[in-house]
This record gives C-alpha cells, sequence and structure tokens, in this order.
C-alpha cells in the first residue's frame, strides 16, 4: 500500500532540566505503576492545532520556544528525563533520574493533508505513525536494560497546522499524568509569548509514592505474577508499541463519533425508563453519562465485531485512585493509581433488543462495587484482567472526560483534534473524551476497526440515535 506524502525530520536534539536544578532521584515505583508494567505498552497521543506557519518560522519562533519551554517543564518533571531499570539490588524496578538525562525531541515537517488527518472521518491508522517517536530500551553491561519513559515530537503542516505527538511509558503515569504534563509544557510554552499564566504554580507534580498504602499485599501478589509473564530482573523485557500492518486485509481504520448532549440525555432517559419497566424499581446504582454511554458504544462495537454469539464480552473499567484511597494522593500526583472493574455481558444479550440495558446495568454495578473499596480486589488484578483476554473479549475505555485532553494550550488556543493512538488502534478499545473540549457539546469516542467493522459500527450508531 502506497501513501503520496512525505515527513522531513528538520532537526533531533535530546532536552534536559537546567543543568543542576534537580537532584539525582531514584524511585521504586508503587503497586499502581506495576500493573502498566506487565500490560499496557507506551501512549501515543497527538494534538492537532490549526496554527498557521511557515517552515522559517516553524524552526526560527516556534521550535525554539518549544525547546526552551520543555526545559522548564523538565525541571519539575525531570523523572521522566530519566530512565526505567531494575538493579540487582532493588524489590521492584526504579525510576532513575541522573543530572543530564534528557529526553528525545524532534522537529519535522509534513505534506500530507492536515485536514485530513485532524477530522472524525475513518483514516487509517499507519497514516500516523510518523507523528510520534519510540521508546527504544538501551542496554548496559553495568545497568542492564534501560527503557526511556518520553518523547516528542512536533510536525508541521505547512501554512495548514501543528501537530505535537507525545510518547509516554506507561510505567511512569497514566492518562491524568500524561495530560498533566502536556498541560504545563502548553502554558510554559504560552508564558514566553508574554502570556503569564497563573495555572503553572497549581500544576506542580508530586511524584512521592511513600504515602500509598499496600494494604492487602498488592505489590507482593503483583511481583508474582509477573514471574509468570517472565518479567523479572533477570528478563526484563516489556510491552512495545505495535506495529502497525501495512497488509490491506488488516489494515485497521481510526475514527471519531460524537454524541451531542441532547441525544445523551435522551439515552439517559430510555435506558432508564427500560430498566424500571424490566425491573419494576428504580436501579440502585447511578445511571451517568458515561454509563449509557459507553453501554451504548459497546453494543455498537459487540455488533460490528466478528465472532461467536455465544462469546463471553467484558468491557474494562478504570477508576481514579487518587482521591478514593487513605490517605489520598494530591490531585496532582505524577504517576499510576488505577484499579479496574469489569461488566460483563453475553455477546448474543448484548446484540439483543436489551443489550444497551444490559450493558448498562453491568457497568453501573461493576461501578458501585468498586467505589465501595476501590482496593478491595486489586490484589487479583492482573490475573483477572489476563483471564479474561483469554477466555473471551476484552473491551475498554483508555480516556475519559476528566483527563480534559482539549485543555493543552501553547499559546495557539486549544487543538482542533487529539488522538490517542496507541489505545484506538487497537481492537476493542475505545477512546473517550468531551467533543472538542466542551462538555456541554456532548462526547466524543475514537475507534479503530476494518473498513466493514467501520460500516456497521456508523450503521448502527446513527439509526440508533436518530431513533430516540
Amino acid at each position: 500500500m502506497e501513501y503520496f506524502h512525505t515527513v522531513k525530520v528538520l532537526e533531533q536534539c535530546q532536552i534536559s532540566p537546567p543543568s543542576g536544578s534537580v537532584p539525582n532521584t531514584t524511585l521504586p515505583l508503587a503497586f499502581f505503576d506495576l500493573v502498566s508494567l506487565c500490560v499496557d505498552p507506551p501512549v501515543h497521543c497527538l494534538y492537532f492545532y490549526g496554527q498557521q506557519s511557515s517552515t522559517t518560522h516553524f524552526m526560527d519562533s516556534v521550535v525554539p520556544d518549544m525547546k526552551h519551554s520543555l526545559c522548564l517543564t523538565l525541571q519539575h518533571f525531570f523523572p521522566l528525563a530519566g530512565h526505567l531499570t531494575w538493579p540487582p539490588q532493588a524489590t521492584v524496578p526504579e525510576i532513575v533520574y541522573i543530572d543530564g538525562d534528557s529526553v528525545s525531541f524532534t522537529a519535522a515537517q509534513s505534506d500530507f493533508s492536515f485536514d485530513h488527518l485532524s477530522g472524525n472521518h475513518p483514516r487509517e491508522a499507519v497514516e500516523f505513525s510518523e507523528l510520534t517517536s519510540q521508546l527504544l530500551p538501551l542496554s548496559s553491561a553495568t545497568t542492564g536494560i534501560q527503557y526511556p519513559l518520553l518523547a516528542l515530537r512536533v510536525t508541521l503542516f505547512p501554512d495548514s497546522g501543528i501537530c505535537v505527538g507525545l510518547t509516554m511509558s506507561h510505567i511512569s503515569g497514566d492518562g491524568m499524568a500524561f495530560n498533566h504534563i502536556m498541560r504545563y509544557w502548553g502554558l510554559a510554552c504560552s508564558s514566553l509569548r508574554g502570556e503569564t499564566p497563573s495555572l503553572l504554580s497549581d500544576l506542580l507534580p508530586s511524584f512521592d509514592k511513600s504515602t500509598i498504602i499496600d494494604p492487602h499485599g498488592i505489590q507482593e501478589s503483583f511481583l508474582k505474577y509477573m514471574k509468570k509473564v517472565n518479567i523479572t530482573q533477570q528478563s526484563f523485557n516489556l510491552p512495545s508499541s505495535a506495529t502497525i500492518p501495512t497488509d490491506p486485509s488488516h489494515v485497521k481504520l481510526v475514527a471519531t463519533y460524537v454524541i451531542d448532549f441532547p441525544h445523551i440525555e435522551k439515552l439517559k432517559k430510555w435506558v432508564l425508563s427500560r430498566i424500571i419497566e424490566k425491573n419494576k424499581e428504580e436501579p440502585s446504582f447511578k445511571l451517568t453519562s458515561l454509563v449509557v454511554t459507553c453501554a451504548f458504544v459497546w453494543v455498537c462495537l459487540i455488533k460490528a465485531m466478528e465472532g461467536n454469539d455465544d462469546s463471553v464480552e467484558h468491557f474494562n473499567i478504570a477508576a481514579d485512585c487518587r482521591t478514593r484511597i487513605d490517605p489520598p494522593l494530591p490531585v496532582t500526583y505524577f504517576g499510576n493509581c488505577l484499579t479496574y472493574t469489569y461488566a460483563t455481558v453475553n455477546k448474543n444479550d448484548l446484540v439483543g433488543e436489551d443489550g444497551i440495558v444490559l450493558a448498562a446495568e453491568s457497568m453501573g454495578n461493576a461501578i458501585k462495587t468498586l467505589l465501595e473499596d476501590v482496593l478491595a480486589n486489586a490484589p487479583n488484578m492482573l490475573e483477572v484482567f489476563f483471564e479474561m483476554a483469554e477466555k473471551g473479549r476484552l473491551a475498554g475505555i483508555a480516556c475519559t472526560p476528566r483527563m480534559r485532553i482539549y485543555d493543552v494550550n501553547f499559546g495557539w488556543g486549544n487543538p482542533k483534534k487529539v488522538e490517542v493512538i496507541s489505545s484506538s488502534a487497537g481492537y476493542g478499545w475505545l477512546t473517550m473524551c468531551e467533543n472538542g473540549g466542551h462538555a456541554n457539546k456532548g462526547l466524543e469516542f475514537g475507534i479503530a476497526l476494518k473498513k466493514h467493522q467501520i460500516d456497521v459500527f456508523t450503521s448502527f450508531f446513527e439509526d440508533f440515535l436518530s431513533s430516540l
């Protein structure tokens, strides 16, 4: 398959925090981080800005500002300039920062269509492949394998737009974390242009993991399971970014679907009325916009995907634990802090007349149980995840509106479009955020499917919403 566009690298360099500004630091992973160690490849997030610029202005003004503001940002997010390693004397892997460590920064130019890539319509996932960087492990005779944690790439589409591509190891932080550093970097860059964002001090991160209490022996349980999947000090091999297939029979299309607020309200009322009609009482769980929209999109997804009608379908639901553990962590905590629950429904029930209702009930009840004690089932979290992935089909949400992924402003306004490619390019995994950064305009979902699956998904999605 041929793509008639090119990407030209204009500059590639390494960016460090200001020399001597932060101490050498070692951060042992918390048990929350160990989950991502086993199951999450690096995240690739693309922020598209409708900022017109010539190549000369881009290289003389835009790139220097972004490099300088990134240096200032890394003064506060300095562990991300370090590496993940597992020294022989350490119980768990560690993030190690040494003065002079750096992150990769690339400036590039593309002759592809900015409007095409930043749209909602189906686009081939491979078209995004040159807008992000890779995190390639390093091998040392003294320290063993070291994994970089962050790489950034800024691509100019001359006189059309700019794409800022983030690649970050999930071991260093969850979705709240990766958007945290992007928001800070954007504000730091804006301040170089004469703006004085007061939010910078409010966004200073906390890397302190010392207050995270392990009440159920979660770390020990995770370390035992890691041995089963061959992640040890002696064999420290982690999930990597999957290569995007170029065989036409396997090509995935990435598309975005929008549900506006009036349709969300109609969907919520429809689901509620069906639950009351079926059960003769109000649901015991909170029927939120998140629950009904995820239930609806899950059913759209299952209708579009092949599989045995007798199969069991699972939907992964994450809960941010920062304010839900004791003692709570600051909202600016930078790291992983998620636990998971699952909605489980047979496929033939999901695609039936009451599929959306059954999905909403399963999700709502699972969330209710999880929030009663977010760490109660944490020791078995890894084992359950792999068991469900092996015995059934596992879908899930990789981003939520709480992340505010559209609140990243480098001085050019908020993004025209944000794509989380590493998640949406995986079958069954959805991204969800506020529509174009405006919660009152509804929600948008990103998904990746084959061409014929996209057609089925789109047909059911549009037909059902129009019937409400």
